[in-house]
């Protein structure tokens, strides 16, 4: 099919469901939704609970909880954010589409300082898009649509909108995801995004004005795509751009730095993941 129809396709399946995998019809079942276990930090003990402002955790990481009002009626959301300096810390991209595992299986098996889900996959667990782990090129890119959140070997990390800068095989990447949509266009333009309003776990990586890469996460299902794009935008986040992640049973986020310990599990197994390591 033409790759507009196939977006269309893909973000219907996503939207309707909810679901962390993408599948040829009919798509994955819906896993209910849980609040992580969020292990105590020095973030806790802020003046406003609501929002505890950026915490250093380690050399390069900040984190941030706040809860957002007015997203569901009369409920306070959850949000989890972590702010990296692409100078002082470094990405690494896993995947084993044979192997997917937790969240929490990932992080023991590497302990990273931060670990996030990664992108779209189909049900045998192969990612739906680009992926490069350690220069190695997995998958096919998408076009025209979607973006990428890429790192050279040489430290400098970015995310292309697909449809205005499409993916170049020539530009040699070191750590690559692809996933859809993109919910801020750089310079800040909110997406448009057609959705039926369906509210589910998210995870978001996004960069600001000042460069810093973003890990955003709602452990509950609160936000809509579109819901969310707007959130962002109007935030005190500062963001640029930012691309949306695999969501629903998929979202999840591990903080092992310093004196913080954040664990949200996901609820599936995933076959690709980020992770965030000092630089030695």
């Amino acid at each position: 099919m033409g790759d507009a129809l196939k977006w269309m396709w893909i973000l219907a399946v996503i939207v309707a469901t909810g679901c962390s995998r993408v599948a040829a019809p009919p798509p994955t079942r819906l896993v209910p939704t849980r609040m992580p276990t969020v292990a105590p930090s020095p973030a806790s003990t802020a003046p406003n609970p609501a929002d505890t402002g950026w915490v250093v955790a380690a050399n390069g990481i900040e984190v941030r909880s706040l809860t957002v009002a007015g997203i569901v009626p009369d409920v306070a959301t959850p949000l989890y954010a972590v702010r990296l300096d692409p100078a002082m810390v470094r990405l690494r991209v896993r995947y084993t589409p044979d192997a997917p595992q937790p969240l929490r299986t990932w992080v023991a098996t590497h302990r990273p300082l931060v670990a996030v889900n990664g992108g779209f996959f189909t049900a045998d667990h192969r990612a739906t898009a680009l992926i490069v782990a350690d220069g190695e090129a997995h998958g096919t890119s998408y076009a025209d649509f979607g973006g990428m959140l890429a790192a050279s070997a040489n430290g400098r990390v970015w995310i292309q909108a697909l449809r205005d800068e499409p993916y170049d095989p020539a530009v040699p990447l070191d750590q690559a995801i692809q996933s859809f949509p993109m919910l801020i266009y750089p310079g800040g333009a909110i997406a448009e995004i057609t959705d039926n309003g369906q509210r589910a776990r998210r995870t978001v990586v996004a960069m600001d004005r000042a460069g810093h890469l973003l890990i955003i996460v709602c452990p509950t299902s609160a936000f809509s795509l579109q819901a969310l794009a707007i959130w962002l935008a109007s935030s005190d986040l500062e963001i640029d751009r930012a691309l949306n992640l695999d969501g629903g049973s998929s979202s999840g986020l591990f903080v092992d730095a310093g004196d913080v310990r954040w664990q949200i599990d996901s609820f599936a197994a995933l076959p690709s993941v980020l992770l965030v390591e000092g630089r030695r």
